[in-house]
This record gives C-alpha cells, structure tokens and sequence, in this order.
C-alpha cells in the first residue's frame, strides 16, 4: 500500500534518515519507535508530506505522492499531529467538522451526509457532552480524542500520527490506544504511528519498526523484535523484557 524507497535526508549536512526503506500493508497498526534523535517524527513528516520527499522515494498505491495535488493526498492521508493548536475558540463540534474540508465546494458548503458523519463520529467517540465546548478548555485526553476523531471524519484510508499519547497520563494513554484499535478494526484503517512508550507499542501495533541515528535496525513482528535483541542494543540495556502468556512487558532496568 505504502512504499518508503532509500528515503534521505539532511539538515546542514548531517544525516537525519539514512536509506529507509519500508513497505506498509493495508488494515494494519504499524509502530515506530526508537530513541530520541532516531529520526522517527523525520520519517512521519516526510510521510505526510510536511516534509517534500525528494521523486521516487515514497510510494501510495504505486504512486509517487509528490505527484498527487494537495487536496487529492488529504483524501487518501489524515494526519494527528503531536502539537495540535488549541488556542483557538472553535467549538468540538467546529474542530470535528474541519475533517471535512477536502469535501466541501468552492464556497465552503457542507452535505446532509457530512454532517451525519460528524454525529457518527461523535456518537462513536463519546464526544456528546463535549460537542459545544471550546477545545481550548478541554483537557489534554479530550483534545487528543477530537483530533483523532477529526481524523476519521477526513475519512481517509491511512491515518499517520506522531506520538498520539504525549503528554497524557496513563490512563488518558490506555485509553486513547484502545480507541485506535476500534477504529482500525471498524474503518479498516492502516494506521503508523510514531511512540515513544515501549508497552503501548508492542501492545496495539500489529508489526513494529525499530529506528536508530536515522536507519532502520528492524521492522517486522514483535515477536521477531523480542528474539532478535535489537532493543537491548539500542536501549543500551536498560530494558528487561517480561513475557506472560502472549504479551511482553517492558520494564526499565535500573543499574546499581
């Protein structure tokens, strides 16, 4: 579906990514992570398209997506940005019906069915008691849910987001994991997402990728990440993987 081809990429002559190259299949949750400065948020950018990639490195359907025009790629891509603006006085209701921009004519207007994608979108969300609501005033969990439910208003096959739980507590994080899972299974979505929390990772995301000083160490299952001990390398052993039944838990290890 998607195809990351010898991606490169400099800032002042230092290397940034370094030959990525990965393939992305529909329907799946996909995970990046990594340290700090590993060039995780780099490649999403160049993804969404934030970042121009240079022709022939990265591939939609087969399509360059340097070729596809701004408003055709915001029908096929929504993004869920790690900073999203909410000094703003737009209401929940507002924020939600912005998803459908790439749909509407010339003078703005929306249809009857986008208006009832909206209240689908609330009602699935649980978003009711918010809908008249300032995003400004909401909390950071609230802001989060209406930007991922945005997302799936834009009605999009792919939604890319950069680390969608920063700065949420645990709970807010869970939450929020547990919600795109249900999207992706009820929209048929393929969803990558950058992380930085190793457990919520290997707890939502169907194949993992695993990124260090720009280059991609590993991509591939969980279980193939665990076994390889990649991410002992890379974490310079401060991990201690605990398996139980069918999960992994992920804990730090503290050096004495």
């Amino acid at each position: 579906m998607i195809q990351v081809n010898q991606l490169n990429y400099k800032i002042r002559g230092k290397e940034i990514l370094k030959d990525i190259t990965l393939s992305f299949e529909e329907g799946k949750i996909y995970g990046i992570i990594g340290p700090n400065g590993a060039g995780k948020s780099t490649l999403l950018k160049h993804m969404m398209r934030i970042l121009e990639p240079k022709k022939d490195t990265i591939f939609y359907k087969q399509k360059d997506i340097v070729r596809f025009k701004v408003r055709e790629y915001a029908q096929m891509m929504s993004f869920v940005f790690q900073e999203n603006v909410r000094s703003i006085d737009f209401t929940v209701y507002e924020v939600l019906l912005m998803g459908r921009y790439t749909h509407m004519d010339l003078m703005g207007n929306i249809s009857n069915d986008d208006e009832v994608l909206v209240e689908e979108v609330i009602q699935e969300l649980q978003l009711e008691e918010l809908r008249e609501r300032s995003i400004a005033t909401l909390s950071g969990g609230e802001a989060q849910k209406v930007f991922i439910g945005r997302a799936i208003v834009q009605n999009t096959p792919v939604i890319l987001l950069d680390e969608p739980t920063s700065m949420l507590d645990i709970h807010n994080s869970v939450e929020i994991m547990e919600l795109i899972k249900r999207i992706k299974e009820k929209h048929n979505l393929t969803i990558i997402m950058v992380l930085h929390d190793l457990n919520l990772a290997f707890h939502t995301c169907d194949e993992v990728i695993l990124m260090e000083k720009g280059e991609v160490v590993s991509a591939g299952s969980k279980e193939a990440l665990i076994h390889e001990g990649v991410l002992d390398r890379v974490y310079k052993n401060r991990l201690r993987i605990v398996e139980e039944e069918d999960h992994y838990h992920i804990l730090p290890r503290f050096i004495k």
